[in-house]
């Protein structure tokens, strides 16, 4: 099998003379021509055929790094995430299913949300490159990068949905993603309700 990066082959053929190509991006290898039959059944509904949900509630997938995806799919199988939606999906999903998922959605051109606030604008990029020192808020580049596009450990949040964002930091300041990274839940305890709706219509904006 030939491992080639699958945003560098994004609409190329299964086969190439006759050799079935196997993609691979980070770790994560799989054949994301297999995830499609599967998004379509499964994830369209919520998340959008090409990863930009059309509900506000429902987070993007589109341009999330594989490897990030694929943790998360896991967390939500183990338990460790819980969502009444999601638990029974993966529960059905094979590692490959998985795998071919995450660089399915990760090869898929992201779309910047709509900014409903835009007087918070100006705050939210404040506290997004500086956070918040008199409360103790770090800023949100340090993890999710200049750009918003995130990393393998930490996800793309650029065009997010403002309110997906939001019930997230109230999922991490209640306790209801305890096994998340411990730099959110600090700063989902410490960020104030202005300054969430700022920082969440920042991320909506960025492309």
């Amino acid at each position: 099998m030939r491992h080639l990066t699958v945003k560098a082959l994004a609409g190329m053929a299964l086969f190439t003379g006759g050799v079935a190509i196997s993609f691979a991006a980070g770790n994560v290898a799989g054949d994301p021509t297999k995830a499609e039959p599967i998004a379509e059944k499964l994830c369209s509904a919520c998340h959008g055929m090409d990863g930009n949900s059309p509900v506000t509630t429902f987070p993007k997938l589109a341009g999330l790094h594989p490897t990030y995806l694929l943790h998360e799919m896991h967390e939500f199988k183990e338990h460790h995430r819980e969502n009444e939606m999601m638990a029974p999906i993966v529960q059905d999903l094979s590692d490959s299913d998985m795998s071919n998922l995450a660089l399915y959605y990760s090869a898929q051109k992201p779309a910047p949300d709509v900014v409903t606030q835009p007087d918070l604008l100006a705050l939210g990029k404040k506290i997004y490159f500086e956070g918040n020192p008199d409360s103790g808020i770090p800023s949100c580049d340090g993890c999710h990068e200049e750009s918003g596009a995130g990393s393998d450990r930490f996800p793309r949040i650029a065009g997010q949905h403002a309110d997906y964002i939001l019930e997230q930091f109230k999922l991490y300041s209640s306790g209801g993603r305890k096994f998340g990274k411990k730099v959110m839940r600090t700063v989902a305890e410490r960020i104030t309700e202005q300054e969430a709706k700022a920082v969440a219509e920042y991320i909506a904006s960025m492309p």
